[in-house]
């Protein structure tokens, strides 16, 4: 595989070398395989464009997207899409008081007081879309998007 695995940002989503276990979720939405449609964006062509006189690349690179537009541009991979979306939650902090109430009530003498962490659960910063795909669980948030485009996460 070209590239090295050191060259990925740090903290994203998918971590190829975590040694987790494998991970099993089911479908949140009850969608068929078939009938899943997907919308695949066409690439922007900024040299076409100019030789058609529409000199509009800098606009976006003034602005900073020219990390999007490269990934905009990239590989698309609709199988994993297509596994990923029917079996993704939104976890947010009413779920995470939800999930830390329940993990104290099933020993409330011994785990009243204790952190998310001492209990075994994830530390819960921000709103995430949870989901699996090919047994490796994938966690998306406002901040991994911000990282991978290079944009602050305001």
């Amino acid at each position: 595989m070209e590239g090295s695995s050191s060259n990925q940002p740090q903290n994203l989503p998918l971590n190829f070398q975590s040694g987790a276990s494998f991970f099993l979720k089911g479908k949140t939405m009850d969608i068929n395989y078939n009938d899943f449609d997907l919308v695949i964006e066409q690439p922007v062509d900024f040299k076409a464009l100019k030789v058609n006189e529409f000199d509009v690349e800098k606009y976006f690179t003034d602005q900073g997207w020219s990390k999007y537009f490269d990934i905009l541009n990239g590989q698309v991979y609709p199988i994993l899409v297509k596994d990923f979306w029917p079996r993704c939650e939104i976890f947010d902090k009413i779920e995470a008081e939800r999930e830390y109430a329940l993990k104290v009530a099933e020993d409330l003498k011994n785990n009243k007081g204790k952190t998310r962490e001492k209990l075994g659960l994830k530390e819960f910063n921000e709103t995430e879309i949870r989901s699996c795909v090919s047994g490796a669980e994938i966690t998306l948030t406002q901040s991994n998007i911000a990282q991978l485009l290079g944009f602050p996460n305001e």
